[in-house]
């Protein structure tokens, strides 16, 4: 009987120590937003080429983590005279989704 009992608390402070290193690491991971661009790309899908460009590498930026390079992307977008109502909105919702992201990344640190 003292043997198992033995082997069951070396068990449960095996599993203890083991699963007190996960949450160390996971607490110093920033968080991670899900970006919404659902609407950002369709509404470039059918721009003018540079235009779409410039989205599509915005959005790869995003995708990729490279959220410096995708605010100049979309501050580039947001300064085009030819985007419409409705692209002015997609960059300027993505920009603040970027930004809290970034903002988010940063107070982890």
């Amino acid at each position: 009987m003292q043997k198992k009992l033995l082997t069951v608390a070396a068990s449960v402070c095996v599993l203890l120590v083991a699963g007190c290193g996960k949450h160390s690491d996971a607490a110093t991971q920033p968080s991670q937003q899900a970006f919404n661009a659902v609407q950002f790309c369709g509404d470039f899908a059918s721009a003018p080429p540079e235009l779409k460009a410039l989205a599509d590498k915005a959005w790869k930026s995003i995708q990729s983590g490279a959220f410096p390079v995708a605010l100049k992307c979309l501050d580039k977008l947001a300064a085009d005279p030819a985007l419409n109502t409705e692209q002015k909105k997609s960059v300027a919702s993505l920009t603040e989704q970027v930004k809290k992201q970034m903002a988010a990344t940063t107070a982890v640190k």
